[in-house]
């Protein structure tokens, strides 16, 4: 019963089948390859068990009539249990199905053998494809009258050049199209243009959803954020491609179109550039190299400053001192990699200076990546925290910065900042703080034991509440942890940003000493910005309230959206390209997650290609 090409049925015989089972095809209604990839899918939905026949049959399948024959005499046997199958009606497809090109009988064959390929595919593996091709009942998107678009040879492009937006060319298809052009009807030809088609198509969509959202969620990593996927369809995107003109802009127009992105983007590319050349090799470094001295390792190291646009003097292949312009590239160099800049050429500096090309690349892969996590829009514009660059930075509407200043952000250990988004919902002058539960139990009661006045030198207090509950509070004032401005913005994390008395502390090139808060450099400059619009609040009335003697609360007109973020590699305003210290671990941990992601889908692709040769 299971061997269908062994029944040979006449045309009538098909006819009146297709009438008793109600799926009359009606060439008004809808392309014919609909109704054949309908066909298929319900040979896969309610005869599974011959799996092994469906496939011989393709391979003995070279024509449209032998696909109609099979389909249909498998359909007749199963006649006795008809009443379970649903013949779904013909509705009318999106305009975006219908290709430009006549089908013809190539079309056919394409299209079922997709169909077919599909159902074999493990349910984690067929899901995308399926919601893909399901749009469009099946029909080939890279494929016409048994031709490769030139949609599909120009998405082949696209996919060459995804190192250089950031993204891991294994990720995506990196064939040719098939030789020759034209498919014929061979099973053969009709399973390598399937291949084809199903891998061009798993890497659009992967490539689509990669740009607008990120290739990871960022959930997974504890990063606090809303959806930038908001209303986004991989799929209807993609089937436009597949019949536009120009798949790159396409792609283009998918990924964040804020200049700190743009500018990282370009960067990215340079450093990709640099990673293809030879590795310029420095001589080992015997002890600190101070200003003034000679040593065999600068005329290599003024090659390497040159190329990173640290040195801009005369190159001399014959001097080996360590003079002023040298010491001056060393400390640009040390101020882009997050280093202390004092111009000695000490082990760590030199550490620095012998990363491979490729890792910094991949640095600044890493920002783009965490760019595409963030939605596209804002109801204000925003402001940004970046947690290892220690700075904070207002935007305007064009998301062009108008101000900027540096930032403590939480200890590296056990205290570290969250990624999060949130809203600066209100600014409190002269604020008190509120001790948490953690550093009350490990720090203010070991100190109260240690010093009986302690409070009391420090300006806290202790506030009975409710129920006999006690904690402890830090009165407003210069001694105040908060300084004289919080910036209040409601969150599960207790985060927020605020001044400081410890000023001293924003003269270090490493700032992570907080307890997961933010503390601003110049609290009253931020202000100004944040009530820009409650009318009245000027730089001297802010001063004047936070040198007041009350604790006031004023409600921000339109709530300010807050990013805190984490990205070591950037390119910034000034078109100087920093590397910073991965503070957190966090660049170690998104590599691995994004490695792990590159066998799975590596494992997809296998997948897909086994089905098709089954």
């Amino acid at each position: 019963m299971c061997d269908p090409c062994a029944i040979s049925i006449t045309r009538s015989h098909i006819e009146a089948s297709i009438l008793a089972l109600g799926l009359q095809h009606d060439d008004t209604a809808a392309p014919r390859a609909q109704w054949v990839a309908t066909c298929w899918r319900r040979l896969a939905n309610l005869w599974p068990g011959c799996t092994r026949h469906r496939r011989e049959a393709m391979k003995t399948t070279v024509r449209l009539r032998h696909t109609i024959r099979l389909a249909l005499s498998i359909l007749v046997l199963m006649s006795a249990t008809r009443s379970q199958i649903r013949a779904a009606p013909l509705v009318e497809l999106p305009e975006y199905c219908h290709s430009t090109s006549a089908i013809n009988e190539e079309d056919h064959l394409l299209s079922a053998k997709i169909a077919m390929s599909l159902s074999l595919l493990p349910p984690s593996d067929a899901r995308l494809l399926g919601a893909f091709y399901g749009v469009c009942d099946d029909a080939p998107a890279w494929v016409s009258t048994g031709k490769v678009t030139p949609s599909a040879l120009a998405m082949l492009q696209v996919f060459r050049d995804v190192a250089g937006r950031g993204l891991d060319p294994k990720d995506y298809p990196t064939f040719l199209a098939p030789s020759p052009g034209s498919m014929g009807t061979t099973p053969d030809s009709v399973a390598t243009f399937t291949n084809f088609e199903l891998q061009l198509s798993i890497g659009a969509l992967r490539l689509a959803s990669d740009l607008r959202c990120g290739r990871i969620d960022p959930h997974v990593l504890h990063a606090d954020l809303p959806s930038s996927c908001e209303g986004f369809q991989p799929a209807e995107f993609v089937w436009r491609v597949s019949r536009g003109q120009n798949p790159s802009a396409e792609f283009d127009s998918l990924e964040p179109a804020a200049p700190g992105y743009l500018r990282t983007k370009i960067a990215l590319r340079r450093y990709l550039d640099f990673a293809h050349t030879p590795q310029m090799i420095l001589p080992p470094l015997r002890g600190t190299v101070h200003p003034g001295q000679s040593s065999g390792n600068i005329v290599a190291l003024r090659a390497v400053l040159t190329r990173t646009g640290d040195f801009t003097g005369i190159q001399d292949a014959t001097n080996p001192l360590y003079d002023d312009p040298m010491v001056d590239a060393v400390r640009a160099f040390q101020v882009r990699h997050g280093l202390p800049p004092d111009g000695l050429l000490t082990a760590e500096t030199y550490k620095q200076l012998t990363v491979p090309m490729q890792g910094r690349a991949a640095q600044l892969g890493l920002t783009l990546e965490r760019w595409r996590w963030i939605q596209r829009s804002f109801t204000q514009p925003p402001i940004v925290v970046n947690i290892p660059e220690f700075r904070v930075r207002a935007y305007d509407s064009d998301m062009r910065v108008v101000l900027s200043m540096k930032v403590i952000v939480g200890g590296a250990y056990h205290r570290k900042t969250p990624v999060f988004e949130n809203q600066i919902s209100s600014v409190i002058f002269r604020p008190y703080w509120n001790v948490p539960p953690s550093i009350q139990r490990n720090e203010i009661v070991p100190a109260m034991r240690r010093d009986p006045k302690y409070l009391e030198k420090h300006g806290y207090e202790i506030v009975h509440g409710e129920g006999g509950s006690v904690r402890i509070r830090q009165r407003p004032g210069d001694q105040n942890a908060l300084g004289l401005l919080k910036f209040s913005l409601p969150n599960v994390h207790d985060v927020y940003l605020h001044g400081t008395p410890a000023q001293n502390l924003f003269d270090r090139p490493r700032r992570d000493f907080s307890h997961g808060c933010i503390r601003v450099e110049d609290p009253a400059a931020l202000a100004v910005w944040v009530l820009r619009q409650n009318a009245g609040w000027t730089r001297e009335k802010i001063e004047a309230a936070m040198h007041g003697s009350e604790t006031r609360s004023v409600a921000v007109m339109h709530p300010i959206p807050v990013l805190i973020v984490y990205g070591t590699g950037f390119a910034a305003e000034n078109g100087a390209v920093y590397f910073l210290p991965d503070i957190y671990n966090e660049d170690a941990v998104l590599l691995a997650a994004l490695r792990k992601l590159t066998v799975r889908r590596q494992e997809e692709v296998r997948a897909i290609t086994n089905a098709v040769r089954r």
